[in-house]
Order: structure tokens, then C-alpha cells, then sequence
């Protein structure tokens, strides 16, 4: 099997998942969407599936649906830890809790967040932080992420939900960070809009310091929002995974 992250991983191969969200839409079918069943699996399941040819660790970062997501995570005998932040604060405030247990290049990834495909790794890539961005989104799709402007392969400006959407460029659940992100976590301050530490604020602190690469998604992505969402996740799980 390829490792198209090889240059850039450390040697723990780490992914962390956000997946401790309220997910009060799902409240209607009486579990937390990470739980929800998808052609006989949950949700988290295949976000595991996917993103474990890319790591042999886990951490997952918890708080609502705990106890279920746990339970089944420990049933699949991967390598996997847990933490809980205090309180749900934001994104970037909740991966503090990770801190602990990550001292190397890690993928973070949204527990909601479902995709088949490849990323276009470049030769060489190491020692920068990146986001998956995906080519060709639909204006709808980019207000349901964030939007991502580029020059060349760095990434000069991102917006959440944007009311005006520059381009086709939609960023993905998906980054590839180095430790150092916790240091910009630290010194982003608040969402003015939120109250809460948002991942697309601290994306503009790396991109105007660090720097923040596109690493281009080739494939299917859905970020799952509504119970509606785990109908395209159904059609896109006809799609085989490549080899990565």
C-alpha cells in the first residue's frame, strides 16, 4: 500500500477526530449522528475506514454520544484514546484537549465528515500545515463548509459559511497539522460572531504566519449536517475507496 503522507508523517502516523458535537438535528431519530447507521455501519465507522490507511493511532476528542461512539471504537481493536474537553467551546478550543498526546504531524479530521478519493500529496510534502480543499464545488456546497481562496498552492484566505463565495474552492473537514497549531490556537482569539474558538480562525492565523498549503481532494465529500445527508452518504458508499 502506498503512503502518500509518508515525507510528512511522524512515525506514529496519528489522526485526530473531532467528533464530541451537540448534533441536535439528529435528536428526531434518537442518537448522535457519529452513531447514526449507514449501510450496516455508523457513521464514525466509515470515517474510520477511510482515514485508517492514512493512520495507525487514534485519538478522538468526545463529549456528546460518548459512551456509544467509545464502545464501538473499542470493539474495532484499533489503536485508539480518548478526551474530553470541558466544555464545547469551538473546534480549535476542543483539539486543545488533544495537546497531551500529540508531539508529531497529525491529520485532524471532523467525525461528520465523509469522503472517498485520493489528496494530491506533492512529492517532498513536509513540514507545513494544510487543508483539503476540494476543486468544482457547487456555490451550496462551499456555504455548507467554508470557502478557500488560493495562490499558487498557498492558501491566502478562508471564510466560513461565506454569503458571498469567491470560487470554486470549498475546504474540506480534513487538515494536516503540524504541533505548532496549538500555539496559533492559543493566540486566536474568539469568533466575534460565535463566542467560540472556530478552526477557520486559526486557518487565518496560520495562513498570515506559518503559512497553510492546499492539499487538492480528489472524490466524493459530504459533510453531514442532517439526517437528509446520510442518503448521499448511502449513494456514495457504492463507490470504492483507492488504494492510498
Amino acid at each position: 500500500m502506498s503512503r502518500p503522507f509518508a515525507s510528512w508523517q511522524g512515525p506514529r502516523r496519528l489522526a485526530v477526530v473531532m467528533a464530541g458535537g451537540r448534533s441536535s438535528r439528529f435528536a428526531a431519530i434518537g442518537m448522535h449522528k457519529s452513531m447514526a447507521p449507514v449501510q450496516g455501519m455508523p457513521v464514525i465507522g466509515h470515517v474510520i475506514d477511510y482515514w485508517r490507511r492514512h493512520a495507525d493511532e487514534f485519538v478522538f476528542v468526545v463529549k456528546n454520544g460518548k459512551e456509544a461512539l467509545r464502545a464501538y471504537v473499542e470493539s474495532l481493536g484499533i489503536a485508539a484514546r480518548f478526551v474530553e474537553p470541558e466544555a464545547l467551546r469551538g473546534i480549535a478550543n476542543g483539539l486543545l484537549a488533544a495537546e497531551p498526546l500529540v508531539d508529531e504531524p497529525f491529520i485532524m479530521v471532523l467525525g461528520d465528515c465523509f469522503c472517498r478519493g485520493e489528496f494530491a500529496v506533492p512529492a517532498g510534502f513536509a513540514g507545513e500545515h494544510a487543508i483539503g480543499v476540494q476543486r468544482g464545488a457547487s456555490a451550496a456546497e462551499t456555504r455548507r463548509n467554508y470557502s478557500v481562496e488560493v495562490e499558487g498552492e498557498r492558501v491566502v484566505r478562508v471564510e466560513e459559511k461565506p454569503v458571498q463565495v469567491p470560487n470554486d474552492l470549498c475546504g474540506t473537514g480534513f487538515y494536516f497539522f503540524q504541533p505548532g497549531v496549538f500555539d496559533a490556537i492559543r493566540a486566536t482569539p474568539a469568533s466575534a460572531r460565535t463566542g467560540e474558538h472556530e478552526i477557520t480562525d486559526v486557518l487565518r492565523t496560520l495562513a498570515n504566519g506559518e503559512g497553510l498549503r492546499a492539499l487538492w481532494f480528489d472524490g466524493t465529500y459530504i459533510n453531514i449536517n442532517t439526517p437528509e445527508d446520510l442518503l448521499a452518504v448511502e449513494a456514495a458508499c457504492g463507490v470504492p475507496q483507492d488504494g492510498g
